[in-house]
């Protein structure tokens, strides 16, 4: 998957769809590489807008998948 091909979540948004705490979305947590892995969150740092700050952003695609049942 390319990055810019990407929707990107706040940990807190990750958390929230997973229904999960924060620190859940922290221990799944792995830096970007261009494959998933499995039960792991792929995460960049960026600034999404011109009033944010640049901090950890968790790759969409992967928090759904921790919702479907393997």
């Amino acid at each position: 998957m390319n990055v810019l091909s990407c929707n990107w979540l706040s940990r807190k948004g990750a958390a929230e769809k997973l229904d999960v705490s924060v620190d859940t979305i922290e221990r799944r947590a792995i830096p970007w590489q261009d494959e998933p892995v499995p039960g792991k969150l792929r995460y960049k740092f960026l600034k999404l807008g011109e009033e944010t700050r640049q901090d950890r952003r968790y790759c969409e695609e992967d928090v759904e998948a921790l919702l479907v049942p393997s």
